[in-house]
């Protein structure tokens, strides 16, 4: 089922970037650039999962190392 999903995710994407493409063209450059680096990230992080690098989330690290050392601050 994940396999289904990314793929269902990639398409909807596409189907997106060629929607706004007309838009684009009619918006600045800093819109342009944020919107290009949001795409170029997804893509990214679709491409390491698939050759299963293993991308640290934030919550992972709040989990293992912020709480713990919160906890120890706190005495609890």
């Amino acid at each position: 089922m994940d396999g289904i999903f990314v793929i269902s995710f990639l398409i909807i994407l596409v189907g997106s970037f060629i929607i706004d493409r007309k838009m684009l063209r009619t918006t600045g450059t800093g819109n342009q650039i944020t919107y290009g680096l949001s795409i170029g990230l997804i893509l990214l992080f679709l491409i390491l999962k698939y050759i299963h690098v293993s991308i640290p989330m934030p919550s992972y690290f709040f989990v293992q190392v912020v709480s713990p050392w919160f906890i120890r601050v706190l005495g609890i």
